[in-house]
């Protein structure tokens, strides 16, 4: 059976219920959401899942809100799953006050040289 994004949204809720939210398919491209303090869980769990297998960081962004008070800054994780050839957008919004997010390097040794920029 092929990965959809539906699947993929389905999966994320069993495992994370309502700490992930606002799911949107811009251009058919799955783009969702968490709370910054889950961004490990969630990123483990697309990489580690015998089903999701999202295992490629094609890209790891921030961008600047400035009108959202207390989530100014969104960090941008695109993954690829090779093998179904499928890519999703996972964003985490913090505060520009205290912009700590937890890094990805554990998971994706590339994301190292990103964070960085």
């Amino acid at each position: 059976m092929a990965l959809t994004n539906e699947i993929i949204q389905q999966k994320l809720i069993e495992k994370f219920g309502d700490q992930v939210a606002n799911f949107e398919t811009p251009f058919g491209l799955l783009s969702f959401q968490s709370p910054k303090e889950m961004n490990l869980k969630v990123l483990q769990f697309l990489y580690e899942d015998e089903t999701l297998q999202f295992t490629f960081l094609t890209d790891l962004c921030a961008v600047h809100y400035p009108d959202k008070k207390g989530a100014e800054l969104a960090v941008v994780y695109h993954l690829h799953n090779l093998k179904e050839n499928i890519r999703i957008r996972y964003k985490v919004f913090t505060d520009i006050q205290q912009p700590d997010v937890f890094t990805a390097t554990q998971l994706f040794e590339a994301a190292n040289w990103m964070e960085r920029e």
